[in-house]
């Protein structure tokens, strides 16, 4: 009876480190915008959203495999694409297609409020169906990490079972928003989302919550659609009616 009961106890054990020391399943962009704001400001004008334009780095380097040596405290990795990199602190691989995720969330915020007539995601430059067009430019979605293994090389995960930290996540989201005016391509407003997020993981905590890009993109696009918002306001509506008529009558 006893023998069993350590038996069983070992294999929990087993389970609990084996799961800590690995890796959870696979993780993925999902969005949620923020609660809608319908504005004062409307114009019956069609905007289309050009899907974003990657401007980041392609350096992907990582260490995070050191931390399985004895007498190491610690172990990194920094993914300027983390969308094509494979081994984070607590997941295996981050499902991300920047530059149709982050245009399509735009889209949605920007849609909701009610600010433009229309609001649509296009894979054409200067869509000729949309009197203004929103430009995005990705120029970082940078993932830094740092891996704790308290010196103790692949026993780490039953100090993680203890309660210590696993690791540390840090992200870093910079975007650039541009609306332009689709019949000369006249630059109208621009914003600049750059935010950052932190995360200490623990078997027990925060588990699995190594990319925070949905959430720094959100508190981004309600600062940038306030903006956005004030500039539409801010211009007569005869500005807004002498662009009525699209380049192409056809979307």
């Amino acid at each position: 009876m006893i023998a069993s009961g350590r038996a069983a106890v070992l294999l929990l054990f087993a389970a609990v480190t084996s799961s800590v020391a690995g890796c959870a399943s696979n993780a993925g962009w999902t969005y949620r915008p923020n609660p809608p704001q319908l504005t004062a400001a409307q114009v019956p004008l069609t905007l289309a959203v050009e899907r974003f334009k990657d401007r980041r780095g392609t350096e992907n380097t990582t260490h995070l495999w050191v931390c399985i040596i004895p007498l190491i405290p610690y172990c990194t990795a920094a993914y300027e694409r983390p969308d094509t990199a494979n081994r984070f602190l607590t997941v295996a691989a981050y499902n991300f297609r920047p530059d149709s995720d982050l245009a399509n969330a735009a889209a949605l915020e920007i849609r909701q409020d009610g600010i433009f007539h229309e609001v649509y995601v296009t894979d054409r430059s200067m869509d000729p169906g949309a009197q203004l067009i929103l430009r995005g430019t990705i120029i970082n979605t940078n993932w830094d990490g740092t891996g704790y293994s308290y010196l103790v090389g692949p026993y780490a995960s039953i100090i993680w079972v203890l309660g210590a930290p696993i690791g540390t996540a840090y992200n870093t989201l910079k975007v650039r928003l541009e609306l332009v005016r689709q019949s000369d391509g006249a630059l109208l407003w621009s914003d600049d989302i750059d935010q950052s997020y932190s995360k200490t993981e623990g078997a027990y905590y925060n588990y699995s919550m190594d990319f925070g890009y949905p959430a720094m993109f959100r508190a981004g696009m309600k600062q940038a659609v306030a903006s956005l918002e004030q500039y539409v306001a801010s211009q007569p509506q005869s500005f807004w009616r002498s662009m009525e008529q699209p380049a192409n009558g056809v979307k």
